[in-house]
């Protein structure tokens, strides 16, 4: 009776796609942050995966000078009246039975120097955070760490933007 009852729990388990066991790459997915622009919603910034602490494993990815982030991206034009949005799943599904809630957000511009300036994020009504970006005009190199279950789950990412006239 047991066996038939794994059996058919496996079964829709792959017919489902399911799985027990986690896939760290599929959940940290979920993790993406949506970067746009307050006067322009549709205008997406592409956002890169810098490190994460995932399931005990750590790993920290080649973090740019913003000397070389600068030299490689195409940055979106933003103006300095404008405000960036930054919207990311408030809970990420870790395999078939558990989830983790975003408990922490944080956002540091990076400057020339290497040096990190921590910046206000605002969280908005509707999950969605938000920053203004700097008044004077220039390249911006900017870091978001997003931490889930009180630190068990950390990803970090980097993004920038280009402020004109």
């Amino acid at each position: 009776m047991m066996k038939k009852i794994a059996v058919a729990i496996l079964s829709l388990m792959f017919l489902s796609g399911c799985s027990l066991f986690s896939d760290e790459e599929k959940e940290m997915k979920q993790t993406i942050p949506e970067i746009t622009l307050k006067s322009s919603p549709n205008t997406e910034i592409k956002a890169t995966r810098s490190g994460f602490t995932w399931l005990g494993a750590t790993t920290k990815a080649y973090l740019p000078t913003p000397q070389e982030f600068f030299k490689d991206e195409k940055l979106v034009r933003v103006s300095k009246t404008d405000q960036v949005r930054v919207a990311t799943e408030n809970e990420v599904r870790m395999g078939l039975f558990k989830k983790v809630d975003l408990d922490s957000m944080q956002l540091a511009l990076v400057h020339d120097s290497g040096e990190f300036e921590q910046v206000a994020l605002t969280e908005r009504d509707d999950g969605r955070w938000e920053f203004s970006v700097p008044q004077k005009t220039g390249k911006y190199m900017y870091v978001l760490d997003e931490g889930y279950q009180n630190g068990d789950y950390e990803v970090s990412y980097y993004f920038g933007v280009e402020i004109s006239e």
